[in-house]
């Protein structure tokens, strides 16, 4: 059982919505948050380069020195190199994007963040390969609501979200494709299937725990 699990954010809205996920749970884990939205930047305009494995190394072994046992990376653009990095880090999207696998294999990914597009479509394609499954991914990308994120206007990034959502027909499921998203399914009229990140992500990380 987990006892003490860390996390890695881009962003400060995430340390609510996992707290209270955690309090839900397993209320009795305790957790560590380093929030670095300088690194998601350095990301978009650098690539995933050198300098930021180096910075997350230091993150993850910071972590690890305050005794976390496990550690969860909720940015999707840094998620899948933070996991190449440590054994016991995991992204947030890798138990959605499995969900998603089992649920159909025409996929709508959206995204309010062009970086997040090719790490979560390459993870879905990896899961989908691995179960040799077809599946066809459409992408959707709403970038004037991460202006509103930026903005602080979550609101207005929230809805726009969900108007995107709305318009989408021709899926099996859809997948948000970051973890800022969620709330946005309470928005809109879809019957097709709406997958987010941060709940699967922590009954998933709890689940296997328990039976590990």
């Amino acid at each position: 059982m987990i006892s003490k699990l860390g996390f890695i954010h881009t962003a400060a809205v995430h340390v609510a919505t996992f707290d209270q996920l955690i309090a839900e749970i397993a209320p009795s884990c305790a957790v560590a948050h380093v929030v670095v939205p300088a690194l998601l930047e350095q990301a978009r305009h650098e690539g995933l380069n050198s300098a930021i494995a180096q910075q997350l190394v230091q993150i993850i072994g910071d972590l690890q020195a305050q005794g976390m046992q496990q550690i969860l990376c909720t940015c999707s653009t840094l998620g899948g190199l933070a996991e190449t990095l440590n054994p016991k880090v995991v992204r947030v999207d890798r138990a959605m994007a499995q969900q998603a696998i089992e649920l159909g294999s025409r996929i709508a990914v959206v995204a309010a963040l062009e970086s997040t597009l090719e790490p979560t479509t390459q993870l879905l394609h990896s899961l989908a390969q691995a179960q040799a499954k077809p599946i066809q991914i459409e992408t959707y990308l709403c970038a004037a609501a991460w202006q509103a994120f930026l903005a602080n206007d979550q609101a207005s990034y929230l809805q726009q979200i969900a108007s995107q959502l709305a318009q989408i027909q021709a899926a099996d499921v859809i997948v948000l494709a970051q973890a800022s998203m969620a709330a946005a399914i309470k928005l809109c009229q879809q019957k097709i299937p709406i997958l987010s990140s941060p709940r699967s992500a922590i009954e998933s990380l709890f689940a296997a725990n328990d039976r590990a």
